[in-house]
């Protein structure tokens, strides 16, 4: 979570080729073995609550939505769709525009405010959702060769975003995964020096992963209210 996301998915040691709007990368190279992911770029996620703070003036702090999302009406259905530079993965609508959506004469600064975090879930997912329709698709659609489909278990996050828990606690609800934490909240690029430290053996691999610790959140949203909320969201 940062000014956009990227959304990564491991997929091992044989590249895996989406035909749901995510594109097939490189992670890294370690121990004489090369590993893929999928992967997924958001525009907006972030930025969107910079757009708040700094153009609309609805709050002075990113710290402020939290607590006003939690204020905002239960019975509110505002979307924001963030698309002011297009739409990134996994809709590719570079002419797509930014819309507020689904007011009502009572919708005020923190119906906004929360359906701007929301958005944020709601694209990553899009993207989850999107990885998870590749890991079904047959090996002789998806793969050069190797294993079928890949389940995704959890979503592993980093980014300053990540200390709002109300967005935290939406992400794993709507995803309907759960959602890890670290203490670091700039873990990728951390994750870089980790991988460099590896190389040169100043760092033993499961050692120094099997010792990091995270905060997690579980989905507690009902389906129906998951299904109500994501399909408001497609529409």
């Amino acid at each position: 979570y940062g000014t956009g996301s990227s959304v990564m998915m491991n997929v091992g040691e044989k590249p895996v080729f989406s035909k749901h709007g995510v594109v097939s990368s490189l992670a890294w190279g370690m121990d004489g073995k090369v590993t893929y992911v999928l992967e997924g770029n958001i525009n907006y996620t972030g930025a969107v609550i910079t757009w708040l703070c700094k153009d609309l003036k609805l709050i002075q702090s990113p710290k402020e939505t939290e607590e006003l999302a939690r204020q905002a009406s239960v019975e509110d259905s505002t979307y924001l769709i963030p698309a002011f530079t297009g739409l990134g993965a996994p809709y590719w609508e570079s002419n797509a525009k930014a819309v507020l959506c689904g007011m009502s004469r009572t919708t005020g600064k923190t119906e906004v405010v929360r359906a701007a975090l929301e958005c944020i879930a709601y694209q990553i997912t899009d993207i989850v959702k999107a990885m998870s329709e590749d890991a079904g698709v047959t090996v002789e659609e998806l793969r050069v060769e190797g294993d079928s489909g890949i389940p995704i278990q959890e979503l592993r996050v980093d980014g300053g975003p990540t200390k709002n828990q109300y967005l935290m606690e939406f992400q794993s609800d709507i995803a309907e995964k759960p959602v890890l934490i670290p203490k670091a909240e700039e873990l990728s690029g951390i994750g870089a020096a980790y991988a460099a430290g590896i190389g040169l053996g100043i760092y033993e691999k499961q050692k120094l992963f099997s010792r990091m610790e995270r905060q997690n959140f579980l989905p507690k949203m009902s389906k129906e209210g998951v299904e109500k909320k994501y399909q408001g969201w497609k529409e």
